[in-house]
């Protein structure tokens, strides 16, 4: 039971670390690019390789789909 609530306390300050450390990060990160112009770049090409994530698991699906059909015939 010593162990079980060590992980957890191990766990919840490498959390509250690196969410301080993220946090402060990002305002002068947002502020750098949005003075620069950059962050509509920075949106454009997380949303094409979200859409490329999410185009490839629909395919997977679909071929799994057609995998799990030719198994049961």
């Amino acid at each position: 039971m010593y162990k079980m609530s060590k992980k957890y306390a191990i766990l919840t300050l490498l959390f509250v670390s690196v969410s301080k450390m993220l946090n402060a990060q990002t305002v002068d990160v947002t502020n750098k690019l949005t003075q620069d112009g950059k962050i509509n770049t920075v949106i454009v090409v997380a949303s094409i390789i979200l859409l490329g994530i999410f185009l490839f698991l629909f395919f997977i699906e679909r071929r799994v789909k057609k995998l799990e059909q030719e198994a049961k015939d």
